[in-house]
């Protein structure tokens, strides 16, 4: 998730932490910290850069030109300095791109524009360091050659590296705004875990886990609670039961159901039918018809 930049850092008390601290440790376990991503460019971008210059002066050897053995390492060097120090530039404009509404065309506009200026930092960049490097040696001055042919030669590196750059932020981006448990439960609306009861002219809410047992009384059904109390509603003991049982509660009767979870012993008669003792002391009986609704409490 991006930081809203409009909340300006403050705290809230006691050991918490501002806002751009939070929301850095919120990214931190959601995603790759952004130092982690510019410790893989560096790295990635010095092993192509040694690859590159053993390659340069084995094939200028092999073509009977030969230099001394730092200048190839330095001509590679000066371009991945470069490229890692505007490697944050690239992210920040991934991230904005992100942020705001742009539409394909200006989008494409954009990144079009970025890579361009991307290649021209990256050579006035890389020509400055290589000069730099060859007074430091005393090997003269160093020549890059302005050319059309070298410029456009390098435009199209540059830009295959912006896009791998962008490519990689972008990607990163997404990773970290991903759906996750957490934050679909902390997205989610909270939803009720009762349900109402009607008694009379009185509206009820009653939670499932007070409920000890629900009874059939003619044309009502009683519900039990754990305190002793009883609602009387008028319904049928199936209406109930259809929505009591996604949460937990079993029909021992053709005139009983129980909560599941608050049953504390189960005792068979010779009959076949059963004794339901429930954690409040109360016992109900069970007809064996009904005695599969609690098998799986039973080894």
């Amino acid at each position: 998730m991006l930081r809203d930049e409009s909340q300006r850092a403050g705290t809230s008390g006691g050991d918490a932490v501002t806002n751009g601290e939070a929301s850095a440790l919120q990214r931190a376990a959601r995603g790759l910290p952004a130092w982690t991503l510019y410790l893989l460019i560096a790295a990635g971008t010095a092993a192509t850069c040694a690859v590159n210059a053993f390659s340069t002066l084995h094939d200028l050897t092999r073509y009977g030109r030969a230099v001394p053995f730092w200048q190839p390492f330095l001509w590679e060097a000066s371009s991945g300095v470069v490229i890692v120090a505007l490697a944050p530039l690239v992210r920040r404009l991934v991230l904005a791109s992100l942020t705001k509404p742009f539409g394909p065309a200006a989008l494409i506009a954009l990144h079009a524009v970025a890579a361009l200026a991307f290649s021209a930092l990256h050579v006035a960049g890389m020509i400055l360091l290589r000069k730099l490097g060859y007074w430091i040696a005393g090997a003269g001055d160093y020549s890059f050659g302005l050319s059309p042919g070298n410029l456009l030669y390098e435009l199209r590196k540059d830009i295959l590296v912006y896009l791998l750059l962008a490519g990689l932020f972008w990607l990163a981006e997404l990773w970290a705004r991903r759906p996750t448990p957490h934050r679909i439960a902390a997205d989610a609306k909270p939803v009720a875990s009762g349900f109402w009861l009607r008694d009379g002219t009185i509206n009820l809410r009653l939670e499932p886990a007070e409920i000890v047992a629900v009874v059939s009384a003619g044309n009502y059904v009683e519900y039990c609670l754990e305190s002793g109390k009883r609602h009387l509603i008028r319904a049928t003991l199936q209406a109930e039961e259809e929505r009591l049982r996604r949460l937990g509660f079993a029909r021992i009767h053709r005139t009983r159901l129980v909560n599941r979870s608050r049953i504390r012993r189960i005792a068979g008669r010779p009959s076949g039918d059963f004794d339901v003792e429930m954690d409040t002391g109360e016992s109900y009986v069970g007809s064996r018809r009904y005695r599969d609704g609690l098998a799986a409490l039973t080894p």
